[in-house]
């Protein structure tokens, strides 16, 4: 029967680490951000460029805030972008809303913040929740001041696809307009993120099953009721609140994975705990 359980355990431990091993691999734990070049191909001449990073991503409201810096002549100066001689005015449109940044001869536009809206996800379906966004990018020359004649310009565009805690990734797509850069974004949580949501998720299970049939074994007279065992179910009882507090990106209370793991996990610590709670009154002797 020994060598029965020391298989037995040993063959649990060889599929946790397979299985541990295969979420490693399937959710790029170990895969950097890196930036990527999108628009125009060629870096012949002055073509203007632009660098844009992700800052931060709000996943309740669903929004993420980017910095958008704007190389007229595609140089940056340390913090301030090079001056140039054209009158330029550069585009940017998210769902409804038109962000537009104007460059004068000369001028070295700043950088500037841009909240963008993200759909097709909900924070309810934590830490696997999916969200989209779209950008389309123009930029127009004014040849002359006095006629409002605007030729579009190629523009060379870099985008960094990392933030904390987020994998973002995107993708160029033909605009529908001449000049018109049209980028797709998929945001979802970082693997490491998912795998340490996943884990303590998994925690709560093992932990509310093992408290559950302590109550059980004990209740049916399996095993006699003892003070440790009521305070080990207990400590249980109390650590499940705990191990959710600590889930990364602090997600609302009453997403779907408390309904279908904490929720019931901590119900069945406490039914547990009641259990052998009764049986040890029922059971301990008198004064």
């Amino acid at each position: 029967m020994r060598s029965v359980r020391l298989a037995g355990i040993g063959i649990i431990l060889m599929l946790l680490i397979v299985g541990y091993a295969t979420l490693l691999r399937y959710l790029h734990v170990s895969e950097m951000p890196a930036e990527r070049d999108l628009g125009a191909s060629t870096t012949v001449g002055a073509i203007s460029r632009i660098y844009i990073q992700p800052i931060s991503i709000d996943a309740l409201n669903q929004a993420m805030q980017m910095r958008v810096s704007f190389a007229p002549s595609g140089t940056l100066y340390g913090e301030r972008l090079a001056p140039t001689e054209r009158r330029l005015r550069l585009v940017m449109t998210h769902d409804k809303t038109v962000e537009e940044i104007k460059v004068e001869p000369n001028d070295r536009p700043m950088a500037r913040a841009l909240e963008i809206d993200l759909n097709g996800g909900d924070v309810a379906d934590y830490p696997l929740d999916l969200y989209y966004a779209e950008l389309r990018i123009q930029l127009f020359e004014y040849a002359n001041s006095a006629v409002d004649e605007a030729k579009p310009l190629a523009v060379k565009i870099t985008v960094w696809e990392g933030v904390h805690g987020y994998r973002v990734r995107w993708a160029e797509h033909p605009g529908s307009g001449p000049g018109e850069i049209k980028l797709s974004i998929e945001i979802r949580r970082g693997g490491a993120f998912i795998l340490f949501a996943l884990a303590v998720y998994g925690a709560m299970i093992v932990l509310g099953c093992a408290a559950l049939a302590i109550g059980l074994i004990t209740f049916g007279d399996a095993r006699r009721a003892e003070p440790t065992l009521i305070g080990a179910t207990a400590a249980i009882t109390f650590a499940m609140p705990v191990l959710r507090n600590a889930l990364p990106g602090g997600p609302p209370l009453g997403i779907r994975a408390d309904m279908f793991v904490f929720l019931w996990t901590e119900l069945a610590a406490v039914i547990g705990l009641a259990l052998i709670t009764f049986d040890w009154v029922r059971t301990s002797p008198r004064r």
